[in-house]
């Protein structure tokens, strides 16, 4: 009758028997379930606690009557719709009317006909379970309504935040040009300085060394600045010597954290950046930050790391792979990438780490990989962290 949902009835009666000829009454006319109290307050607590189908409440009861009971039930979040059904002996009009006005949803006087308490009774239980039913459809719909106006709201202040952070990068490369226009004329003055010393090779060959990094550097900065100005032009390029440059300019972080090996090959400074050829049509600059990004991120973690240095290690391949290019890197710095972290790793402010940005590098990463239409993942294997890109 129900659609498998088994009713439950409270019985509100200071007298046994009444509450046994109810519940007698009620089993010829379906399957109920029975929760019986003697008295408006046990009525309270127990429909309080057992979130019945329906009440049917006496009035003149000890300890507490059925009005104030009522009263207390109709207060309730969790009982105020509940129908209930006063079953009284009140033969008085104004007592009737009471009862009406207490907040009752029927009144059946004593002596009850058995065949009228059992029609009000399903009447009842069927319209507050259909009621039960479309307040939970109701509730469902409110839910995945929220979730989805959320979900709307988060993408809107993501989006704010990368717009603002576009704005603040347009000003930022605008007054960076001006001291890089400094150091690199500075610097090309100190090389000439270095070149015309005599008495001491090592020393000028330390210096020149040097300085070559910091030229490095400086056009890396020079081609963020570029590259911020919208520049996307592609071209031929050696993609293992953009590798060679990245690690250059990581260098003096990373050689105090871990080895690194490019194709198996221990880096070191004066690697021939065409050693091995791998060309394909990118935009240079741009790719060398996506391999500074990632040995960025790896050098942060072998600073937590608890390894020996001896330990530890860095590999990065690159590859040919079915006409595209395959570069991995892979370290062993502790034991892979969280699982929470990795399905929301290159997002946009999702950083997990302490005073280290804003968490917008790997999602900058990604989106200069998918600009050459390529494709970059995180993984662990071998209980290593593996960033993988093809283009």
């Amino acid at each position: 009758m129900y659609k498998n949902i088994k009713p439950k009835i409270l019985i509100v009666d200071d007298l046994k028997d009444n509450r046994l000829v109810m519940k007698l009454t009620l089993k010829k006319g379906g399957d109920y379930e029975f929760i019986e109290a003697q008295n408006g307050q046990e009525g309270y607590d127990k429909a309080v606690q057992e979130h019945p189908h329906l009440i049917l409440m006496d009035a003149m009861m000890p300890v507490m009557n059925g009005f104030e009971s009522i009263r207390l039930l109709r207060n309730n979040e969790i009982t105020k719709y509940i129908p209930i059904i006063m079953v009284s002996a009140l033969d008085n009009k104004d007592e009737k009317v009471k009862a009406l006005q207490s907040g009752i949803s029927d009144f059946i006087s004593k002596p009850f006909d058995k065949t009228e308490l059992r029609i009000r009774v399903n009447s009842l239980l069927q319209l507050y379970i259909r009621f039960l039913k479309n307040h939970n459809a109701l509730k469902e719909i409110n839910s995945d309504l929220e979730a989805k106006v959320n979900e709307k709201l988060e993408k809107r202040v993501e989006d704010i935040k990368l717009a603002s952070i576009g704005r603040m990068a347009a000003g930022i490369t605008h007054e960076l040009n001006t001291p890089v226009t400094y150091m690199k004329s500075n610097l090309e003055l100190l090389k000439y300085d270095i070149e015309d010393i005599q008495d001491n090779e090592n020393l000028k060959k330390s210096m020149l060394e040097t300085v070559n990094i910091l030229e490095d550097g400086l056009q890396r900065l020079r081609g963020i600045i570029d590259n911020t100005r919208g520049s996307n032009e592609k071209k031929t390029e050696n993609v293992y010597a953009t590798l060679i440059t990245a690690s250059r300019m990581v260098y003096n972080r990373f050689k105090h954290l871990t080895p690194v090996y490019i194709n198996d090959t221990l880096f070191s400074l004066d690697i021939n950046e065409n050693f091995e050829v791998y060309e394909r049509d990118v935009i240079k600059q741009k790719l060398e930050q996506v391999w500074i990004i990632i040995l960025n991120n790896a050098c942060d973690e072998f600073a937590k790391s608890k390894k020996e240095f001896e330990e530890r290690k860095l590999d990065i391949t690159i590859r040919y792979n079915d006409r595209k290019l395959m570069i991995r890197f892979k370290d062993n710095a502790g034991n892979g990438i969280p699982q929470n972290i990795l399905p929301d790793i290159f997002e946009p402010f999702k950083s997990s780490k302490v005073d280290s940005g804003m968490g917008v590098g790997l999602n900058i990463a990604k989106e200069i990989v998918e600009l050459h239409n390529g494709s970059i993942k995180a993984y662990n294997e071998d209980n290593c962290a593996v960033f993988e890109i093809i283009i």
